[in-house]
């Protein structure tokens, strides 16, 4: 859920997050105000419930307010079947 960018068919992985954040559910991510990775779990998760819960934290403290554009908001893509790996930076 750290994932910092692509290269090829490898997700490339912020691995300090990954090490200091890689445990928490997505309700702590929120609470700690990691929204993009809080969603990016919720949404790979295809959990409604959680997405719902990280919508209604980051809104609380953004005047954005609304679903339709917190892809782009937050900079998550949807989860993709073509990743084979992943490589910690």
């Amino acid at each position: 859920m750290f994932t910092i960018g692509y290269d090829g068919g490898k997700a490339i992985v912020d691995k300090r997050s990954k090490s200091n954040f890689g445990k928490l559910s997505v309700r702590e991510l929120a609470d700690r105000g990691l929204f993009r990775a809080a969603y990016l779990a919720a949404t790979y998760d295809a959990d409604s419930v959680a997405v719902e819960y990280v919508l209604e934290k980051f809104n609380s403290i953004t005047p954005h307010k609304g679903k339709t554009e917190l892809d782009k908001v937050l900079g998550v893509q949807p989860p993709s079947e073509n990743i084979s790996g992943a490589r910690a930076v």
